[in-house]
């Protein structure tokens, strides 16, 4: 037979009460607490301001315009990995898809320098992610902006 850990069911129903009032309490300290702070002024954020639903103030992402696309491959034609890289040097990998480079694999070398696949590189574009995908120059330099490096 098993020992009960109220003497009677009037005792755990005693529990319950003293466990809410509790909550209740910790929620009043809680916001008299807040409302102290926020005279001193220190806004502290209540979660009803976290809200997940969209505010209709984010742009939604589409993909490029055909006109920024044909002025990516204007500006960075692609080309066979062989035609550049024709020394014995230690085999390289596209940073996108972790691969590494076969001789005929079409890739696109950006004026930062580094080399990707075509495909993966348009993939990344598709997103409009304007920049390297390594040091984060930008892809097709905006007016005004110099190619050259600043040092």
């Amino acid at each position: 037979m098993a020992i009960s850990s109220y003497p009677t069911p009037a005792d755990a129903g005693v529990l319950c009460i003293i466990l809410a009032n509790t909550a209740i309490s910790i929620s009043i300290v809680k916001e008299i607490v807040r409302c102290i702070l926020h005279v001193i002024g220190i806004h502290i954020s209540s979660w009803e301001e976290f809200s997940v639903e969209p505010s209709g103030s984010y742009e939604c992402r589409k993909t490029p315009s055909a006109s920024y696309m044909e002025e990516f491959r204007t500006r960075t034609p692609a080309m066979r990995y062989d035609s550049i890289y024709i020394c014995n040097c230690p085999k390289q990998e596209c940073s996108i898809c972790l691969t590494e480079f076969e001789a005929k694999a079409e890739i696109n070398r950006l004026s930062c320098g580094h080399v990707f696949h075509k495909p993966c590189l348009e993939k990344w574009l598709n997103y409009w992610n304007t920049t390297c995908p390594l040091c984060r120059n930008h892809m097709i330099s905006e007016e005004g902006e110099e190619d050259s490096c600043p040092m």
